[in-house]
């Protein structure tokens, strides 16, 4: 272990240079027993059988399915209202108008909800979080599900949003807790499918219900879902935040951006030493396995479900540094405007289905509403694929152009189709409505979207995982806040939108502003490493003051 830190002081010039995210991914010169190339893993684990990283499949099986399954609970919670504005209208005595004002009160809770609560996941641990947004969503369902007046509707509306707010940061730090880099777009992925489950399948559900036993008792159903997923967060969720275990392990203080293997197994000695000037040296555990000490005693299941795991660190500065990543770090604000954009787009989609659709030449019924969502959900679940289990392939393929070196910005290097696609979809979507058009080429349309939406999607999510890894939850926040942000002036602007130029014009513009800033990929692919490097030391002091220094 000597000769291994020695190796890493005589290298300290060279690791200085490398950006944060930069790391040997692929390891050319040897070959595990099937006769593939070594896959580098990153973060580099300990040896404690505690940290997620070492956790066993099956834990990270159970751990992430009732994650993503809330995932899906959530999504169509926040996406199924419009659905139900037909029957809404005569219920409640409201307008279409205020009904879509409503919207806009549910984004102003979402906007403000994870600046409120991810703090407190990092302070306090993910599954205090998780429980606490679980039960606020039940409450906020079954309220719904009674409500007489409109005003009744804006809290509700509010309540939701801050509830479900946690759910698009907190699933990203989760993946970062539980998953090496080559797996996480896959993971990014999964989730990515399962908004698109509850953003456009939920609502089929709700809308199938809402025809035959009225809107009530779909947000029945929803309360319904939610208890099932808090009694699986009480009983079978652990938590993911990781404390070191300081006992028997040597302790050294390494440079922010390497990560030096604390336990003393063999393979992990060789490793070291042969790539001095590598910062990730420990192999896929399905080839060279890293050694767990076993010494260390495993969490009992009252610590593994504890309803806090708090750290000393201070609180008040995760408030505001997510503002701070946002502006300081590119790839952090390219996703930020990239991932806003898309959900603001899909908002006026989903907005103009049900203003339109119940309307003649269609006169759809809730229902029928309800599956113009297949479209969409049918690309997104491709998307997801293209960008996240193809993105995995690939950065391995293009790690390996690269003599092994694997970069953040090669997740980007296969969007430009999705680009292409997604701003397609939207003008196609406006120029076939507008006309009336049978509903299957819209559908169409939607697919095509939905096909760009979730490839850049999962891309864009997972580059600000691999660049910035210890700053994750912090960066999540910031984009989950811009999303919202930006979303809340969506419903009020797509009225006057259609006055002013027409469906049809009005995706037009859409859809090249959408490639204009899918085409922010091109700079952040040219200059995204040099800047990086640049800004390097700044990520540095900030994890050091974050103490996420191993």
């Amino acid at each position: 272990m000597d000769q291994t830190l020695a190796a890493s002081s005589s290298s300290t010039m060279e690791q200085n240079d490398i950006p944060p995210g930069t790391f040997l991914l692929v390891r050319d010169d040897e070959i595990d027993t099937t006769g593939q190339h070594i896959v580098m893993l990153d973060p580099i684990p300990t040896s404690d059988p505690n940290e997620p990283l070492n956790w066993s499949t099956a834990r990270k099986t159970i751990n992430f399915t009732i994650v993503l399954g809330m995932t899906g609970v959530i999504f169509t919670a926040l996406s199924s209202q419009t659905i139900f504005w037909q029957q809404m209208v005569i219920d409640l005595n409201a307008t279409y108008t205020q009904l879509n004002n409503a919207m806009s009160v549910n984004f102003v809770g979402l906007a403000t909800g994870c600046i409120l609560f991810i703090p407190l996941a990092k302070k306090y641990g993910r599954r205090p979080v998780y429980i606490a947004s679980t039960i606020l969503m039940l409450v906020t369902s079954l309220c719904t599900a009674k409500l007489t007046s409109l005003s009744g509707l804006y809290v509700c509306n509010l309540l939701q949003g801050l509830a479900g707010a946690t759910n698009e940061a907190i699933v990203e730090i989760t993946i970062a807790d539980l998953f090496f880099v080559h797996h996480r777009g896959r993971m990014n992925g999964l989730y990515m499918t399962m908004v698109m489950v509850g953003s456009f399948l939920g609502p089929i559900a709700a809308g199938v219900q809402a025809t035959n036993q009225g809107w009530r008792w779909s947000y029945r159903t929803q309360g319904i879902f939610n208890a099932i997923f808090l009694v699986l967060f009480v009983f079978l969720y652990e938590e993911t935040k990781y404390v070191p275990v300081i006992t028997g392990q040597s302790e050294v203080e390494p440079n922010p951006t390497e990560y030096i293997p604390r336990s003393d197994s063999k393979d992990q000695k060789q490793a070291c030493q042969s790539e001095a000037n590598s910062t990730h040296v420990i192999t896929e555990p399905s080839n060279l396995h890293h050694e767990i000490n076993h010494d260390i005693a495993m969490n009992s299941w009252r610590k593994r479900l504890a309803l806090s795991t708090a750290t000393p660190e201070t609180i008040w500065p995760y408030y505001y540094r997510p503002f701070q990543i946002l502006c300081a770090f590119p790839a952090v604000a390219y996703t930020a405007l990239q991932y806003a954009s898309g959900v603001a787009f899909l908002t006026i989609m989903s907005s103009v289905i049900s203003l339109t659709f119940p309307l003649p030449p269609y006169s759809f019924n809730p229902e029928q509403i309800g599956f113009m969502s297949v479209g969409p959900f049918i690309g997104n679940l491709i998307g997801a694929v293209y960008g996240g289990l193809l993105g995995d392939w690939s950065i391995i393929y293009f790690s390996r152009k690269n003599k092994g070196y694997f970069e953040p910005e090669m997740r980007l290097y296969i969007l430009p189709i999705p680009a292409i696609f997604m701003s397609g979809g939207l003008i196609m979507f406006g120029a076939t409505v507008s006309r009336g058009m049978h509903w299957i080429y819209p559908s169409i349309a939607g697919v095509f979207f939905g096909f760009g939406l979730g490839s850049i999607s999962d891309a864009a999510l997972t580059l600000v995982i691999d660049s910035y890894r210890e700053l994750t939850g912090d960066a999540f926040t910031g984009i989950a806040f811009m999303r919202n942000a930006v979303s809340i002036g969506i419903p009020f602007a797509i009225t006057p939108w259609i006055n002013q130029n027409g469906i049809q014009n009005m995706f037009i513009i859409a859809g090249f502003i959408s490639l204009g800033i899918t085409g922010l990929m091109v700079p952040v692919m040219i200059w995204g490493k040099r800047a990086r490097r640049a800004l390097a030391p700044h990520y540095r002091e900030m994890v050091r003051k974050q103490g996420h220094m191993h």
